[in-house]
């Protein structure tokens, strides 16, 4: 049974699955014909379909929704019949093979319920989701059925299968409780208050055979309890009384009837389930940072970036939420094992990925994430110990590959809150914030991750380059080749059908475009000139606040100036430069060529008159505008907005301010595959877009801060609309006519610019030299008078504290007076008191010695006692011995004596018959036989003669006299009878 159902669900992973809406069982849908359960895939009518189809917001893909009718939402859950419903399989490519939302209608709008927990059964051939109103829906795989049970489970908060039975599941809440149910039957089994709190983590033994061996540990919060799986009854209650640390993680080891326990000190400790005692421990953090301090010289340890090397490295834009982590937790977030459970991964809060061994806590692997971190992770089974899906702090859910740091796949790129992976690893469910459940195939998502290796790898062996691609190196520029693939007329073909170029490659392409030649000597050059003193002072102004942008701004802009004069007087070049080092931070020589070439070329009309707008470029934008609008050219007149105003801002930030990043790369990629006049156009059309805000803004206020502001805008229609006015522009206004060709920088030289006034900046300069010479005399004057007026203030100081002194010591001899006759008052309070303490001490003593000797006396006397008692038990011992020993020895001589008369005795009496032996005492015996016959006979003619009481009075004893005689004829005639028997037996022949 178990090879065909994973037989079924590898097909299923090959014909995929769509997405598929949950719907109540209450739902009106075409009864079975035969009247099963389990109804066969059923085609909706048109009118159906159109009342029943909900457009998601979210993924653009239509899914089937079967709302709920108002009346049948009032019929009570329970008493509704388990049905099962169909889903229809499709392909899909990305690896999303099914995506499973509940949508509802109330109060005639679209409801999306979040979903709560979900997991795969044992066998991976089911999934179980319970969303946040308690409904349980269950998917089958492999007859692609799936069907609502007719119960709820509220505030779910973790759902695991049960290791008892195949169709089990267990389930807890948010409220402690924890609930058996059985799927296949739609039974709601045992319900038992285990915790407090919510159920966070449930894990069980390997002894699953036996009923009390069976053990299952839950975590509710930071308590930990040893639960019976079998009847849900808590057996141990694991209490910490440290106050200092509290409880973080608690499982089972992976096939071991051992768990271990994680505290918010960074701590590990595996126990004992049978005693319950600490078997060992680890430090995994603090052996990760032993590692760090003796890791060798040029050694490093592998780091993996999730983000490309051009993305800008922001202040905000940081790993992690500060407000979501409480520190005192310690560092460590989430853990997971190997499928074998040899090897235990963990992530912490400061970027590291640990790789332990389970048996002995060694830190075996460690890596480095450098802008992601992780908050749950779950290992793949094949490749072994090699593929990790996690999420990150970021909601994402990622895709690395251990063995090569360089591979990763971004799975789902947001909203992921949670992931569970099925038992064979084939199946990965990811559970998102927005109220998804997207189940991804793992083979075509490992499948894709290796397809985009070989595409990297293929990419880079056809640019020659070892590594990841940069824009270029300050070595040298693109190679011929390069040049010949990155063709204009290809790249802007490429423009033209996708709007931008790849992310990837786009400072490459710009590289290309722009012919840049990567003059990496003469950029030296001008970076060991230094930065000018006008550069240096304006610079203290800049207001940006990551340190490493802000010092490649200055750099650039120091080349700048020193290539050419007048960039260092323009105040707006640190804003025009900023968005290029934004995007490339690492690559200064390619930034500083890119801003030279748009120089060159893009603003050669801007410094003509510097330090004044450049009107004649202004003048070109005025003028198109006035062509194509006269309306809001005489708005703009009305409100005395002039095109220094609606223009200039836009072009000396380069359009950063009112575009979004994504925006402004794309209207770069234009401008780069554009002639250089094109921004004019971009200017007289954003205008033209946004007219109808213009003209509408209240003031002249209103209307500069609009060209400051990011405003939302459509970044394909404007640059259609540019182009159009471009392809359309009046040859007697189109500023090709006062701008020329565009023209790159040569190989090894940096050609200047000279359309500034050169006069003006010379003057300038000359005067601030001027200036800067009178303002060091200036202020060599002002020091000098500053160190006159500190020497007098010193003297002055001098004076005064010396008079100071004076008065404080004298201050401070009183005090010390003072304090010297306090001392000697206590220390003869102290010495009497001394003396008091000595006599009473004495008198103690006395007492104590004189009780001493007493107690000596007693003891001495009790120890006299003793002995005496002592001598005379062992007196009485020896008397009582020697009285024995006399007793003892009568008692011989007397057994001695019986036995010489004895012997005598047998020896004269041996061989007489018995009537012979005892013959005397026989006669002896009838002689006093015949006396007592005698006496009863006198007694009893007495007693006839005698009254009678007296006779009563006697009666007794005459009755034990005859009873005795009785007893002596009995005993009398055995014996004679005994001796006849033994002589007639002896004289048998």
């Amino acid at each position: 049974m178990d090879r065909i159902i994973k037989s079924e669900i590898k097909k299923e992973q090959i014909t995929g699955i769509p997405s598929v809406a949950l719907h109540g069982i209450e739902n009106s849908m075409q009864d079975d014909r035969d009247g099963n359960t389990d109804v066969e895939e059923e085609d909706f009518t048109e009118e159906e379909l159109e009342l029943l189809t909900y457009q998601d917001s979210d993924t653009g893909d239509s899914d089937v929704t079967l709302a709920q009718p108002e009346a049948a939402r009032r019929v009570p859950l329970s008493d509704a019949p388990m049905r099962k419903y169909p889903f229809k399989l499709k392909q899909s490519e990305s690896g999303n093979v099914l995506t499973v939302h509940h949508t509802i209608k109330e109060g005639g709008q679209a409801l999306r319920i979040q979903i709560a927990a979900c997991c795969f059964n044992e066998l991976s051939n089911k999934l179980v989701i319970i969303d946040k109103r308690g409904n349980v829906f269950v998917f089958d795989f492999v007859r692609k059925r799936y069907w609502r049970l007719g119960f709820r489970m509220p505030k779910a908060k973790l759902i695991r299968p049960s290791p008892l039975h195949t169709s089990d599941y267990i389930v807890g809440n948010r409220t402690g409780h924890i609930f058996i149910i059985d799927v296949d039957n739609s039974i709601l089994g045992v319900d038992v208050e285990v915790g407090s709190a919510a159920l966070d983590e449930l894990s069980w033994s390997n002894r699953l055979q036996n009923a009390r061996s069976s053990i299952a540990l839950m975590r509710f919060g930071s308590d930990a309890l040893l639960v019976n799986l079998h009847t849900l009854q808590v057996s141990h209650q694991l209490d910490f009384d440290q106050s200092r640390y509290t409880l973080k993680f608690a499982a089972f080891l992976p096939h071991s009837d051992q768990f271990f326990i994680g505290f918010s000190n960074d701590s590990l400790h595996v126990w004992s389930s049978h005693s319950l005692a600490t078997l060992r421990m680890g430090q995994p953090i603090k052996a990760r940072n032993r590692k760090l301090r003796l890791l060798p010289a040029g050694e490093t340890i592998p780091k993996i970036v999730l983000r490309s090397p051009d993305d800008s490295d922001l202040e905000e834009d940081l790993t992690f939420d500060c407000q979501h982590y409480d520190f005192a937790d310690g560092l460590l977030l989430c853990y997971c094992f190997t499928p074998d459970g040899n090897k235990m991964c963990l992530s912490t809060l400061d970027g590291y990925l640990l790789l332990l061994s389970v048996a002995s806590f060694d830190l075996e692997k460690m890596y480095r994430l450098t802008d992601f971190t992780l908050h749950q992770m779950a290992f793949l089974s094949q490749p072994k110990e090699r593929i990790v899906f996690g999420i990150t702090t970021r909601n994402q859910a990622i895709m690395l590959d251990l063995a090569n740091t360089d591979h990763k796949l971004i799975v789902q790129r947001s909203n992921a809150r949670s992931l569970s992976l099925s038992r064979d690893g084939k199946l990965l469910s990811v559970t998102s914030s927005c109220g998804e459940v997207n189940v991804w195939s793992t083979c075509r998502i490992f499948n894709a991750l290796q397809a985009q290796t070989r595409c990297l790898s293929q990419v880079k062996s056809t640019f020659k380059q070892p590594k990841s691609l940069p824009p270029c190196s300050v070595g040298g520029g693109v190679s011929k080749e390069l040049r010949h693939l990155l063709n204009p007329q290809r790249l802007k073909t490429m423009l033209k059908e996708y709007g931008c170029y790849p992310e990837k490659y786009r400072y490459l392409i710009w590289t290309s475009l722009l012919d840049l030649p990567c003059n990496g000597p003469q950029f030296q050059e001008l970076i060991k000139l230094g930065a000018p003193l006008l550069v240096r002072n304006r610079s203290k102004k800049l207001k940006i606040r990551n340190d490493h942008q802000r010092r490649v701004v200055i750099k650039i802009w120091s080349c700048l100036a020193q290539w050419c004069k007048v960039l260092a007087h323009a105040d707006f070049m640190p804003h025009l430069i900023f968005p290029f080092v934004k995007r490339m931070p690492k690559n200064s020589l390619v930034c500083f060529e890119l801003i030279a070439t748009l120089v060159l070329n893009h603003f050669q009309l801007w410094f003509e008159f510097h330090p004044l707008p450049p009107s004649n470029y202004l003048a070109m934008c005025e003028n198109i505008l006035q062509h194509c609008d006269e309306q809001l050219c005489k708005f703009y007149k009305s409100q005395e907005i002039l095109p220094k105003d609606f223009a200039w801002p836009l072009l000396s930030t380069a359009f950063s301010e009112v575009l979004e990043e994504e925006q402004w790369l794309s209207l770069w990629d234009n401008i780069f595959s554009e002639p250089p006049w094109f921004p004019v156009f971009l200017v007289v059309a954003y205008n033209l877009i946004n007219r109808e805000i213009i003209v509408r803004l209240p003031d002249k206020r209103s209307v500069l801060f609009f060209f400051h502001d990011q405003n939302p805008v459509d970044i394909s229609k404007l640059l259609s609309k540019a182009r159009k006015l471009m392809s359309k522009c009046a040859l007697a206004l189109h500023p090709q006519r006062f701008m020329a060709h565009f023209s790159p920088i040569p190989k090894g030289v940096y050609p200047k610019f000279l359309k500034y006034p050169s006069e003006w900046i010379d003057e300038q300069e000359y005067q601030a030299v001027s200036l800067m010479k009178h303002n060091q005399e200036i202020d060599a004057r002002i020091r000098h008078l500053e160190l006159e007026e500190v020497k007098i203030m010193e003297r002055l100081e001098t004076g005064l504290k010396q008079e100071e002194h004076a008065r404080r010591l004298k201050e401070m001899e009183r005090v010390y007076q003072d304090t010297i006759h306090r001392e000697e008052e206590r220390i003869t309070c102290q010495r009497k008191m001394l003396l008091t303490y000595q006599m009473e001490v004495r008198r103690r003593k006395s007492e104590v010695i004189t009780k001493l000797q007493e107690s000596e006396q007693r003891r001495k006397i009790l120890e006299m006692e003793k002995d005496m008692d002592l001598l005379m038990n062992s007196i009485e011992r020896e008397r009582r011995r020697h009285n024995q020993e006399m007793q003892l020895a009568e008692d011989e001589i007397r057994n001695q004596e019986m036995e010489l008369l004895a012997q005598r005795y047998y020896s004269d009496t041996e061989g007489a018959p018995l009537a012979q032996k005892y013959y005397d005492k026989i006669q002896k015996l009838c002689y006093q036989r015949d006396q007592l016959q005698k006496n009863l006979r006198d007694m009893t003619i007495e007693q006839l003669r005698t009254p009678a009481t007296s006779s009563v009075l006697f009666s007794p004893q005459l009755v034990d006299i005859e009873n005795s005689i009785f007893e002596i004829q009995r005993e009398f005639t055995e014996i004679i009878t005994t001796d006849t028997t033994l002589e007639y037996r002896r004289n048998l022949p």
